[in-house]
């Protein structure tokens, strides 16, 4: 064997093949250490947000982040708006977070809670509206019921300040003595007391926002609406049927106010009550257009409960909601008022010539054919004006035999709505003598009138009697600006 030592060339090629395998594995973790580093520092650069749009596009100004659903954010403020005051616990249905802007979901609330929501926002409005002197949303024969139009409304059609005040003085009385429950009178006839006292209240621009007398008009709303759905829109409230002998004026009415409630606030929880109520009145009309002390079918009706149940038609159908029937009565309802006026212009109760020369529904057969034909050139209409006016029924006395305020709150509309010389005549007569004969307290006193129509509750001197009478009055001192003349031209 040969034992030179072999040349540096060839040991060094030796020890190279021998290591190249651990050469290879180094080099390749070396790679390896250096491609793991870039893609840390990579993804630590470029990756994008988890908070990104799911549109994928830019994101500008906030983003939305998806907050834990175990945790809602408190949203309560945002809820309110800069008008609203804060609401305590018993109040709490009528907020809704709905409004606010987040990207999280929330359950919807109850359809009860997103109606109160509506209408709380709707009652806002017209009521800022409303102390503005702006009648938003309101048909133009009530636009004078806003708070900055009242006096000069008023005061174009001849009312005096004396009447304002004592309108006034009538409202804070009704207020006093409201029931806890929202309602007026402790004995009977409830649904007209209320119905009644929330018309007056509506007339002079109140809604439930209202400084001074939104409580009052709430609770008697609250009333209304919580026994008429009770009683499936039955306002006369008895589970048995119509409330009496006067169940279907206290339904027409209760059913008045709530029409014009609704018109002046658009509170969606009175809508589907309304209907119901003013479909008991138009499936109740008799076939000669009229109706009776019940929604029962028969010949020769009452121009007395007529007369109320056009009043709240009239009001429905100023309403907007377009409920089925409403006109069609209507216009049934002046075929009624026509068969039972006489030649000399009276309307009289059930036929012609019926109760004798009796002038006190003339009035109402003015008034409601009036409401809806609005032609003041119309027969009946130019008719009923002229016995109305007619110096043999004597002026006007309050303290006197011939008080009739049942007759006077019609006869004051009716000569209001046909203008001229039949206004004149009137306002000089009325306005004095139901303005100056106001008790101390805001209440009118008993009158003492013989035979006239409600002498019952006109004379009363007990809980009903000052809430009927009030209210008569209050309505009529309102005439300037409650409801203004319109004409379909």
């Amino acid at each position: 064997m040969d034992s030179s030592p072999k040349p540096l060339v060839t040991r060094i090629q030796e020890k190279l093949a021998a290591s190249r395998f651990f050469t290879f594995s180094a080099l390749l973790h070396v790679v390896l250490v250096i491609m793991g580093g870039s893609v840390v520092l990579f993804k630590q650069y470029v990756e994008p947000p988890d908070f990104v749009s799911e549109g994928g596009g830019l994101v500008t100004g906030e983003v939305s982040v998806q907050p834990p659903t175990e945790q809602p954010p408190d949203m309560t403020e945002q809820a309110f708006t800069p008008e609203q005051p804060s609401i305590t616990a018993p109040a709490l249905d009528s907020i809704t977070t709905m409004g606010a802007n987040s990207s999280f979901t929330m359950a919807a609330p109850p359809p009860v809670r997103t109606l109160a929501t509506n209408a709380n926002a709707a009652m806002t409005n017209v009521s800022a509206n409303l102390s503005k002197g702006v009648a938003t949303g309101l048909p133009a024969s009530m636009a004078g019921r806003a708070g900055g139009q009242r006096a000069t409304v008023a005061a174009k059609a001849g009312g005096k300040e004396k009447s304002e005040k004592a309108v006034m003085a009538g409202l804070r009385w009704l207020k006093q003595n409201q029931n806890e429950d929202g309602s007026w009178s402790k004995t009977q006839h409830k649904p007209a007391m209320t119905g009644l006292a929330i018309l007056c209240f509506l007339g002079h621009g109140e809604l439930p926002e209202s400084p001074e007398f939104g409580p009052t008009v709430k609770k008697g709303i609250d009333w209304l609406l919580a026994r008429g759905t009770e009683f499936e829109g039955r306002m006369s409230l008895t589970k048995e049927g119509w409330g009496g002998h006067h169940g279907v004026y206290e339904h027409g009415i209760a059913t008045y106010a709530l029409s014009e409630y609704y018109t002046m606030t658009k509170d969606e929880r009175v809508a589907e009550l309304l209907k119901l109520a003013v479909g008991h009145i138009v499936t109740g009309q008799a076939p000669d257009g009229g109706w009776h002390y019940s929604f029962a079918k028969k010949p020769d009706s009452d121009t007395s409960v007529s007369g109320w149940q056009i009043q709240a038609l009239k009001a429905a159908h100023l309403s907007g909601l377009g409920i089925p029937g409403v006109d069609e009565a209507l216009d049934k309802a002046m075929v009624n008022l026509k068969r039972v006026q006489t030649p000399n212009g009276n309307f009289h109760y059930t036929k012609p010539g019926d109760r004798g020369e009796y002038p006190g529904l003339v009035g109402v057969g003015v008034l409601c054919t009036y409401f809806w034909k609005q032609d003041r050139g119309d027969k009946v209409v130019r008719q009923g004006i002229d016995f109305m006016l007619d110096r043999k029924h004597g002026d006007l006395d309050y303290k006197g035999d011939n008080s009739d305020l049942y007759a006077w709150y019609y006869n004051t509309q009716a000569a209001l709505m046909y203008g001229g010389s039949a206004w004149t005549k009137w306002n000089r007569m009325f306005q004095d003598q139901v303005a100056d004969n106001q008790s101390p307290d805001g209440s009118w006193p008993p009158v003492l009138a013989k035979g006239a129509h409600g002498a019952a509750l006109l004379q009363k001197a007990d809980d009903e009697g000052p809430i009927y009478r009030t209210t008569l009055c209050v309505l009529m001192l309102e005439v300037f600006y409650r409801y203004m003349p319109t004409t379909k031209g």
